[in-house]
């Protein structure tokens, strides 16, 4: 449970959302976006057994939300006494160490209201004030907020692949929207650690061994190539 300064304060920023606070600098809507699964080597808390929802900025910046760290707040309890908020009773999630006072949102929908990063189909990233406000204010049937975000500066998070912190998965709503998260690390780590041990011995036919056929190279986590 969070303290009472830190409730206090993500209140007021509450306030200040609905109040349409002012504008912040951030991209429009550019590549889809992937998952990030925090690799067992990545022992830092804060990203600990995550599943990072993340789009790509035109500046090069890489941010997303992470998708299974809900906590035990909603916003309509954070502040009960208002009517735009008493329908949110859904957990609001922890997105990251970024503005962790800061309100944002993952939303559906064919046409994104104001400024949004593209994460995949329909699915948008909302970190521009003005249009989490329009989100509260209107929203769509798939809808989740976040306190806080996650980002990396142009070619931190190459480093990161390269290093081999994380597994890359193509992202899908389904996965973004589940209503249980407690289980989505488990499962994708689980499908990699399959996908790799397939490519660390491919099945070989006895034709193919006479043949001196290589064995194909290791498919990539996703199904599809990662991001570059």
């Amino acid at each position: 449970m969070r303290s009472t300064g830190a409730r206090a304060a993500l209140g007021l920023l509450l306030a200040a959302v609905l109040a349409l606070g002012a504008p912040a600098a951030t991209a429009q809507p550019t590549d889809r976006g992937f998952f990030l699964v925090a690799k067992p080597s990545i022992v830092d808390p804060t990203f600990q057994r995550t599943v990072v929802l993340v789009a790509n900025a035109p500046d090069g910046a890489t941010l997303g939300v992470i998708i299974n760290r809900p906590t035990q707040q909603s916003l309509a309890s954070i502040l009960p006494g208002n009517p735009t908020l008493a329908k949110f009773t859904e957990p609001l999630y922890f997105g990251g160490p970024v503005e962790r006072v800061g309100l944002f949102a993952v939303f559906r929908a064919q046409e994104a209201p104001g400024q949004s990063l593209h994460a995949g189909d329909d699915v948008h990233l909302a970190l521009h004030p003005p249009t989490v406000e329009q989100l509260l204010l209107k929203p769509p049937e798939h809808l989740r907020f976040f306190n806080g975000y996650s980002g990396w500066a142009p070619g931190q998070l190459a480093n990161e692949l390269q290093r081999g912190d994380w597994w890359v998965f193509e992202a899908d709503a389904d996965t973004v929207f589940r209503k249980d998260t407690s289980t989505i690390w488990e499962e994708l780590a689980r499908r990699a650690r399959s996908i790799t041990a397939q490519a660390d011995h491919p099945p070989m036919t006895g034709r193919s061994r006479a043949a001196g056929s290589r064995a194909p190279g290791p498919p990539a986590v996703s199904g599809r190539p990662g991001p570059q």
